[in-house]
């Protein structure tokens, strides 16, 4: 029975988990303070530039989750929680590919180019329309907060998981050169198996 995520899954995960919290915090900082001219040009761009990249993470993740799915972890739960994890991962699937879709709309209404990490530019998704360009705005900035608040909660529950529950939800997660992790409700440290 497969008790961790594969090294693919791993990598995919954390480096999205790097990639969203950069770009969530950068596009906070432009958008939110009143910045220079060109300093805030600059963030917005840098912004632009970190989180097109999770478009292309998602275009190998979602597949890669399809094919080999995630390891089965402890039954013992309450049901409730259950239902609430499927259904918090699946808004957080949901957000992911919402999130950089609507600043892509929005940039594509408003005329403005839309760079990834800054090698290549990706085309707009519809022709230069700024009456919309306000409504896919506050989408984007909807989503970011329900995001952001999405991302918070699945942390918190994997932490609870881990300290209090004493499951294997965060380990299975964690890259395989971490040195140690718990033993469930047995206590102890133990090797991670790099099989």
């Amino acid at each position: 029975m497969q008790r961790s995520y594969t090294p693919v899954a791993k990598a995919l995960h954390w480096t999205m988990a790097i990639v969203i919290i950069v770009a969530w915090a950068a596009g906070y900082y432009s958008s939110t303070l009143s910045l220079p001219q060109k300093i805030q040009t600059d963030s917005i761009m840098l912004h632009k530039s970190i989180a097109t990249i999770t478009l292309f993470l998602l275009a190998a993740r979602i597949p890669w989750r399809f094919i080999h799915g995630a390891p089965a972890h402890s039954s013992d739960r309450p049901r409730l929680e259950c239902v609430a994890a499927r259904v918090g991962h699946l808004l957080l699937y949901v957000c992911m590919v919402a999130l950089p879709l609507s600043g892509w709309l929005w940039s594509s209404a408003a005329g403005y180019k839309i760079p990834v990490a800054g090698l290549f530019f990706i085309p707009p998704l519809m022709a230069k329309t700024p009456a919309l360009s306000p409504i896919f705005k506050q989408v984007h900035m909807l989503l970011a907060y329900t995001i952001a608040v999405l991302v918070c909660g699945h942390v918190l529950m994997a932490l609870k998981h881990h300290f209090i529950d004493r499951g294997d939800s965060l380990v299975s997660m964690l890259p395989s050169w971490w040195p140690y992790r718990r033993g469930g409700n047995e206590g102890t440290q133990r090797p991670i198996s790099h099989g």
